[in-house]
Formats: C-alpha cells, sequence, structure tokens
C-alpha cells in the first residue's frame, strides 16, 4: 500500500482488536439469543436500528458531492469525488449490516425481497431499495476509478454522469424518505406518526452525510500533510452545509414544539422522557445543531479548522436525534398500567455496534489506498 505508516498499521490493529471483540459478542447473540441486549418484547428497536437510520442518512447525503459535481460543474469537488462514492457505498453497506445484527440470524434478511414479497409493505419498498442504490454506487464507482486512471471513453464518462445524478434523488427519495416512512406509518406512536418525517429523514442525511466528506476531506489533508481542496472550496462547502444544518434545526424545533403543545396524553408524556430521562441526549441534538450553525456562519468557522469543530458537532447532533427517535419514541407506554419503559444498551450491545463502525473504517482505509482517489496526471512520451 502506497504511503503508509506505523501509526497506520498501529490503526489498523486497533480497528481488527474492535472487530474481534463485536464479532465475539454477536457470535453470543446468535447461540444465546436477543437476551443478552437491553431490547425486549416491549421495547424492540435498539442501537441497531439508530445505527441503520444514521449510516443510510450518511450515505444518502454523501452522494451530493457527485450531484454537485455532474450536475452543477464544480471541479473543485473532484478530489472528494471518488472518495464520497466510496463512502456513500460503505456507509449503505453498513447500514445493512446494522439491520442483520437486529435480526439476529442474518439470513432472516434475505426472506424480504425472496420470500416475504408484500407488495403493499414499507418494509419491502425501503430494504429492496439498499439493493439497488449499492448497484448504483458500485457502477458509479466502477465508472469513475475508470476516469481516475485514464482508460475511460467518452462512453464511460457520460455513465458516470448519469450515475452520480441519479444517485442522488434515489438515494433522498427512495432510499431515505422510505426508511422515515417506516417509522411516519405508525400510527401507534406519537413521536412517529407524521407525513414530515420522511422529510425530515432527508434534510438531518443531507447535514450528516456532506458533513461527513467535509470531514473525511479535512482528516485527509492533515495525514496526507497537503491541501485536498481549496480555501474558496471549503468556504462553498461550509455555506452550503449551514443551509442543511438551519434547515434540519428548523425540522427539529417544529417536531418538539408541536410534541410538546399538542395537549396530548402520549404527546406530553414523550416530552417529559425527551427533556428528563434524555435530556443530555435532547441537549446535544438541538444545541449541536445550533452552535453548529453559529460557527459556519462565520468566515472562520468555514476554514480547515472551524469546519473541523462544525463537522464534529453536527456528527453528534445528528445521532442524538436518531437516538431520540428511535428510542424515546418507544418508551411511552401504549397503554394505561404498563409503567415505565427502560431501553439500556448493554455493553455487548455496543461491542457489536462499535465492531461494525469500525468494520466501515477499516474498510475505507483499506480500499482508499487500494483504489485511486483522484487523477492521474497524463502521461507525456519522449520521442
Amino acid at each position: 500500500m502506497k504511503n503508509t505508516s506505523r501509526s497506520f498499521y498501529v490503526f489498523i490493529a486497533i480497528l481488527l482488536a474492535v472487530i474481534g471483540l463485536g464479532s465475539f459478542n454477536w457470535l453470543r447473540f446468535l447461540t444465546h439469543g436477543p437476551g443478552l441486549t437491553g431490547s425486549s418484547d416491549v421495547v424492540p428497536w435498539g442501537i441497531y436500528i439508530t445505527g441503520l437510520a444514521y449510516f443510510i442518512g450518511l450515505s444518502a447525503g454523501a452522494t451530493m458531492v457527485g450531484f454537485l459535481i455532474h450536475a452543477f460543474g464544480r471541479e473543485d469537488y473532484k478530489p472528494m469525488g471518488t472518495r464520497a462514492i466510496l463512502l456513500a457505498l460503505l456507509c449503505i453497506f453498513g447500514a445493512t449490516q446494522f439491520v442483520l445484527v437486529d435480526l439476529g440470524v442474518p439470513f432472516r434478511g434475505l426472506k424480504v425481497p425472496l420470500i416475504l414479497h408484500n407488495p403493499t409493505s414499507i418494509f419491502l419498498l425501503s430494504s429492496t431499495s439498499y439493493y439497488l442504490f449499492m448497484a448504483i454506487l458500485s457502477g458509479e464507482l466502477y465508472y469513475t476509478v475508470k476516469i481516475t486512471r485514464g482508460k475511460a471513453k467518452e462512453r464511460d464518462e457520460k455513465i458516470a454522469k448519469w450515475l452520480g445524478i441519479i444517485a442522488v434523488p434515489y438515494a433522498l427519495w427512495i432510499v431515505h424518505a422510505f426508511t422515515g416512512s417506516i417509522f411516519g406509518v405508525i400510527k401507534a406512536r406519537e413521536m412517529w406518526n407524521t407525513p414530515i418525517l420522511p422529510v425530515h429523514f432527508v434534510v438531518s442525511a443531507l447535514a450528516s452525510g456532506f458533513a461527513l466528506v467535509i470531514l473525511i476531506a479535512i482528516i485527509t489533508s492533515k495525514i496526507e500533510k497537503r491541501e485536498l481542496l481549496s480555501r474558496e472550496t471549503y468556504n462553498h462547502m461550509g455555506k452550503l452545509l449551514a443551509f442543511f444544518v438551519i434547515a434540519t434545526l428548523f425540522l427539529d424545533f417544529f417536531d418538539y414544539f408541536i410534541l410538546r403543545y399538542s395537549a396530548k396524553g402520549e404527546a406530553i408524556e414523550t416530552w417529559h422522557i425527551l427533556t428528563g430521562r434524555y435530556a443530555l441526549v435532547f441537549a446535544i441534538n438541538i444545541g449541536g445543531l445550533i452552535a453548529a450553525f453559529l460557527i459556519l456562519l462565520s468566515k472562520k468557522g468555514r476554514t480547515v479548522n472551524g469546519l473541523l469543530i462544525a463537522t464534529s458537532i453536527i456528527q453528534l447532533a445528528i445521532i442524538a436525534y436518531r437516538i431520540n427517535l428511535v428510542s424515546v419514541g418507544q418508551l411511552t407506554p401504549l397503554f394505561p398500567g404498563m409503567g415505565e419503559l427502560y431501553y439500556h444498551p448493554t455493553f455487548p450491545e455496543i461491542s457489536v455496534a462499535l465492531g461494525l463502525i469500525a468494520l466501515i473504517i477499516l474498510l475505507y482505509m483499506v480500499l482508499s489506498k487500494v483504489i485511486p482517489m483522484e487523477e492521474m496526471p497524463p502521461v507525456i512520451e519522449h520521442r
């Protein structure tokens, strides 16, 4: 591998250790059942569904880079073009792994498209859309790499362009909006049952996914000690990210505002959980988005160091939102007399989630070393 150092292999070893621990506990789940997790029959969804929602959002939002390059001619974004495709592909792969882990036996996941194919099910539409999305991203990556290597024909460039453009509406409308619809159509849950939730999923995906691409660009530049993007490009990225953040904050605010002032019993109970047991997570969600937006408003906030802070805060804020949505949405009792419901993820459960995250990071680190990420300079033949 090119440009590898001792610290690279040390970090790889750490990731492998985390993956090993997660794999061990996952095997324990397969042999001992879900009793080792903090989920139950009344709170069946935990951090794995949170991971699903978060990583699908990252995947969908990362496709914006290719869209800006191909649809709007932002040539200055090209150094992150291949990286963004790889990130999107690995994130949607990671999202599917969170689902498979949550199902218990991974082979159950094959039942949805092959056996359980109820055409009226949102689960069918949402889950099968992941496979096509991975196919689109794989095709885009293949043709983009051909261009990067200087081996592409005009036809290859057109295919790469249109796959990059198609990926965005497909990711946002079909993949992520319908993932939000899985929650939105559940009438029994006050926090979920709203037609705005799919829109909320899409906007927060743009914020988190685009922020991730910026964060990776900055980290890559610092590791490789070179300027990957120009200051003007970072400034443009910061302005666009600020728009995504304020739109996400707008939807977050009115989601909670209407929940609080609806005066419905379940809504009030949900609000009490949000501002009580989950007060810290709630503060990270809203406070993080406000802080990130304020940072991005200033010119210094759209520099490398400012964006490093802002994009990191955004990831924490969106993760907090996903936790609130998935966990708090289930903790409100559906029937009188049920008492308070609780969900506390166990260490084995957390270790499996961290193992999946480590696997995604490991795959990105290795593949970004193997796959050419930037266009090679033309070869000049000397006669």
